[in-house]
């Protein structure tokens, strides 16, 4: 083919996107397909291919706005000189010397005050205090745990359990560009550059593979332009190829990294995070290799989400058999191994600057799905909550448990509130119902926090049920009643209404905590990020920042960075002496970007967070793209 190159498989493909001739390139006929969201050209995304700059920039073109390497520098958050010092917590005495060691919050900060307004310099210095934050936990992962994946901050110590090739740099890169961390981003480009993906400690996973290596290599690619990145993350997407190389092309659980051999933990099972989290990652991948192979393999899977979704439920059963390309349960569920399979689906819609329809159909159903059949009201404070349903075809009661994973649900709502409005299929009954949705689970994940003696909320808990049965918590059911009676009391339905920390009786709390342990986890912050961007109300804003608090309370540790803790129950945790590397890519870049008062950043008409909160670009495919990956489009 003319104007190819090839790529390290040996495969031919259209030149990555540094070339001119690039089919990612707009010609004139393409300029029909202008849409609300601000796409991604790579004729004028992040320039100064391979001179080492950083940030993305604001894509509205109405600014005129083509930086040069110094004023992109100058986007990032205006430098401040104030240092925050650590303060130590006195010995309290020899009895509980050593014991105390192992107590979270023994390294407390300085926090500015509280404040419940838009003051630009209070929320300046936040986020520098957390810059600050960062930066001391990345160093003490590159002091005691360079180049083994995670920190065990205190041990001093690193353990591999992502493949062995140092998962905490590839997650973190984008978060260190965001914060200008030029020294620490140049060292992770050099370990980067030098690591064998095709050796590693076990098998290799393919949904975090994906999420946070491959996620991690594009984001920062997208925010530099520096090719090393490009040419790992092409390398890295050829080695997981393997992973789809089943009857029904089903990605496999994990795969050998040399051989490609494929690895269950049941014979021919895989999970629907598998199928279905890997569409942003590899379409962009597609995008900026040519490579058609990367956009067939998980388009292949969007089909089979779309051809597979049931008309009862709107939902797809978490467990799938590789072989036959069937469900083999209909449990429904947004927790953990299904989540970011219905994040993806609006996700990848937005990603494509809304132009391929059947992806949006499919959320559409998914969403309304989920709130008809898994929203549901405490019997008292009436807090709404996203749980399970183990079998949907059986009329099994809901479970009644609410996981800390679950919490991503209102931030991708609240996405669909804004960006779906409009949109064929969509109602401006849904809408309002979307956004009620939204707001009453974020507030509900919030409580999880605020309830606790600690602040910080358990990885899970159990609600309690109604008399006369779970099903008549239902939440649609209540929303119904209320219209129908004339919405009594408030604007707002049950479950939506504000609800104040629990300080009563622990029979009125309305939950058990089922797992006591906080392992500083994003998807709440994420939520609540989402609302504040999307709402402006500022209430958001103020919640996620009272999490951080409690956060750098009880989970910093002294020799540097954080820590996962148990007994969130109580005034003071225990350290469990780890610190994933989700805590870096996400929970503090959500934190970071929920305080800094920059605008532009990473604007939401221009970007699209992965699951593991890796900024990709908006792409506007063009017609040489449409005709080469045989794209469904709606021009």
């Amino acid at each position: 083919m003319a104007g190819t190159t090839r790529g390290v498989d040996g495969l031919e493909r259209a030149p990555f996107i540094r070339n001119s001739d690039s089919p990612t390139r707009r010609s004139s006929e393409d300029e029909d397909d202008e849409d609300d969201l601000t796409v991604y050209d790579s004729r004028e995304g992040l320039s100064n291919v391979g001179q080492g700059s950083y940030l993305p920039m604001s894509m509205d073109d109405s600014k005129n706005f083509k930086p040069s390497w110094s004023t992109r520098l100058n986007l990032f958050v205006s430098r401040q000189k104030a240092n925050w010092k650590a303060l130590t917590v006195i010995a309290l005495g020899v009895l509980i010397i050593g014991y105390g060691l192992w107590r979270a919050g023994s390294a407390t900060t300085e926090l500015p005050p509280p404040s419940h307004t838009d003051d630009n310099e209070l929320w300046q210095k936040r986020a520098e205090l957390v810059k600050n934050e960062f930066l001391q936990s990345y160093r003490a992962y590159e002091k005691y745990a360079f180049p083994k994946d995670e920190l065990r901050p205190y041990a001093k110590e690193g353990i591999n359990n992502y493949n062995g090739w140092g998962v905490t740099v590839f997650d973190a890169l984008d978060s260190l560009l965001l914060m200008d961390c030029k020294e620490e981003y140049e060292r992770a480009v050099k370990h980067i550059s030098t690591v064998d993906f095709h050796h590693a400690v076990t098998y290799i996973p393919f949904f975090e593979t994906t999420i946070r290596y491959l996620g991690g290599l594009l984001s920062a690619f997208a925010m530099t332009n520096n090719t090393i990145l490009l040419e790992r993350a092409d390398e890295l997407g050829t080695i997981l190829l393997p992973s789809f190389n089943t009857p029904k092309g089903l990605p496999v659980l994990a795969i050998d990294a040399t051989t490609g051999e494929h690895h269950n933990r049941q014979p021919d099972e895989t999970a629907i995070p598998e199928i279905g989290t890997c569409q942003l990652e590899f379409k962009m991948l597609a995008h900026l290799t040519g490579n058609k192979l990367y956009f067939e393999k998980v388009d292949r899977m969007t089909d089979l989400l779309r051809d597979t979704q049931s008309p009862a439920s709107g939902m797809w059963g978490n467990m799938w058999d590789t072989q036959t390309g069937r469900q083999n349960n209909d449990h429904l569920a947004v927790g953990g191994a299904a989540d970011s399979a219905y994040e993806y689906l609006l996700k990848s819609y937005l990603q494509g600057a809304k132009t391929e329809p059947k992806i949006r159909d499919v959320y559409i159903k998914a969403v309304n799905g989920i709130i008809e059949n898994l929203l549901y009201l405490s019997p008292t404070r009436k807090l709404l909550y996203v749980t399970d349903v183990s079998s949907f075809s059986r009329g099994n009661d809901p479970s009644g448990k609410l996981e800390h994973l679950s919490c991503f649900l209102p931030g991708t709502i609240i996405l669909g509130v804004k960006y779906l409005k409009g949109e064929p299929g969509v109602t401006n009954e849904m809408i309002e119902l979307w956004q009620w949705a939204a707001e009453g689970l974020a507030r509900t994940c919030w409580l999880t926090y605020a309830d606790q003696p600690s602040g910080l909320a358990p990885y899970e808990v159990q609600f309690s049920i109604w008399k006369g049965g779970a099903k008549k918590g239902r939440w649609l059911d209540h929303v119904n009643l209320w219209k129908k009676n004339g919405r009594p009391g408030s604007k707002y339905p049950p479950g939506v209404v504000e609800s104040e920390p629990f300080a009563g009786k622990i029979e009125s709390k309305d939950y058990v905590i089922r797992f006591n342990h906080y392992q500083l986890r994003p998807e709440t912050i994420e939520s609540l990020y989402m609302l504040w961007k999307v709402t402006g109300d500022p209430v958001w804003r103020e919640r996620g920042w009272s999490i951080w608090e409690s956060v750098m309370k009880h989970c910093k540790i002294e020799s540097g960075g954080y820590s996962s803790v148990y007994g969130i129950n109580v005034e003071n945790p225990t350290v469990d002496d780890g610190m994933p590397s989700w805590f870096l890519a996400e929970t503090m870049k959500y934190i970071y970007l929920l305080a800094s008062p920059r605008e532009d950043l990473v604007p939401l008409d221009s970007w699209v967070f992965n699951t593991e909160a890796h900024p990709l670009p908006i792409i506007h495919w063009s017609k040489t793209e449409r005709a080469l990956f045989n794209m469904s489009m709606t021009t």
